[in-house]
């Protein structure tokens, strides 16, 4: 997969509802990001993380490739899902050489899936503290058909797939890049897409605790739809604010309190099992990414419900906008959309790192 490999290589995050592509040079002491842009996708071309519409897909990452006028052909694309599984485990310690010969017997108990049908990355954490003969170790596993799938949709739009990463991993990479926090800090980043919510928890740099939920912001747009018997388009014209609802503002705004709640009571059930497990290391901010991070009452639920500050984080303020190629507005309109974009691309400035 290269998971942890590092290219230089463009951001594409083929996400359900849109193609996101993104491009970043370091420039000096500047992270520059040279191009970005977003491509909406039709209805469910891809559904739960799996690509149900090949062809449209293929057509939305030429369309990003060719507005942005982007040459390079080497790109870095994420996954979440259902196929997908992050886990931290305990193995023997060793070295990684060794782990690399025995990870497929090693982690076996770990996975859910015929350990045929995976691909396997790990990255080694380190040695226990209290216990040096073993050692944490961060599990990756995908379905080998998924990573089929994005592979031959990147391929049949004629560009190289160099790093296979995953949302979450990609959003927490976005954060510590673009806004270092001390090692004393824990952060919580919450990533709401269109299907999914990756949570990622982080200290010193490592990924303590990830999840993928299977709901996002797409919740928001089929209650309006039902319960206001609307199309999809009025309803994500009401969902961002960009319509009036009228008389209907009273249903709205307690549809979207409603869905807002489903959503931080699972940020929640997260943010509950990782104190339990790691009583020593509380959350110590939450921060707010992706699509539908701005989403009506989800701010305020979210930091009421665990009890911590509850942060917007903008990828972009960590960045020099290269305005000669970047258009401004998008960069505003988009800014909480583009996170995990923004994480897969700064692949780059962990090659030179």
């Amino acid at each position: 997969m290269g998971l942890f490999g590092s290219k230089e290589v463009i951001g594409l995050d083929i996400g359900s509802s849109s193609v996101k592509m993104a491009h970043i040079r370091a420039a000096g002491a500047e992270n520059r990001l040279r191009k970005f842009g977003v491509f909406p996708l039709p209805t469910d071309s891809i559904v739960d993380g799996a690509i149900m519409d090949h062809a449209s897909v293929v057509d939305g990452i030429k369309a990003a490739m060719r507005e942005l006028k982007v040459h390079e052909k080497d790109v870095a694309v994420s996954l979440s899902g259902h196929s997908v599984i992050i886990k931290k485990v305990q193995l023997a310690t060793t070295t990684a050489e060794e782990l690399e010969e025995s990870i497929q017997w090693e982690v076996e108990q770990y996975i859910p899936f015929d350990i045929k049908d995976v691909k396997i990355d790990f990255q080694v954490i380190g040695p226990l503290k209290d216990d040096p003969s073993k050692m944490d170790v961060l599990l990756v596993a995908a379905k080998t058909d998924l990573i089929n799938d994005y592979i031959s949709v990147v391929k049949d739009a004629g560009l190289v797939p160099r790093v296979v990463d995953i949302d979450s991993l990609a959003a927490g990479n976005a954060f510590e890049l673009t806004n270092p926090v001390s090692d004393e800090q824990v952060p919580m980043v919450v990533n709401v897409g269109a299907s999914f919510m990756n949570i990622n928890i982080l200290h010193a740099g490592v990924p303590l605790f990830t999840r993928d939920v299977p709901m996002g912001g797409g919740m928001y747009t089929s209650e309006i739809q039902k319960q206001l018997a609307v199309s999809y388009e009025t309803a994500e014209e009401y969902k961002t604010g960009r319509k009036d609802p009228g008389e209907r503002g009273t249903k709205l705004t307690e549809i979207m309190k409603v869905v807002s709640n489903l959503l931080a009571t699972e940020a929640q059930r997260s943010y509950n099992f990782f104190s339990a497990t790691y009583p020593d290391r509380l959350v110590t901010k939450v921060y707010l990414t992706g699509g539908a991070a701005k989403s009506s009452f989800l701010k305020e639920i979210l930091a009421e419900k665990i009890g911590v500050g509850v942060e917007i984080f903008d990828p972009f303020q960590g960045l020099t906008v290269d305005e000669k190629t970047v258009d401004p507005a998008v960069v505003s309109q988009f800014n909480t959309s583009a996170t995990v974009s923004i994480g897969l691309a700064l692949r780059n400035l962990e090659a030179r790192g």
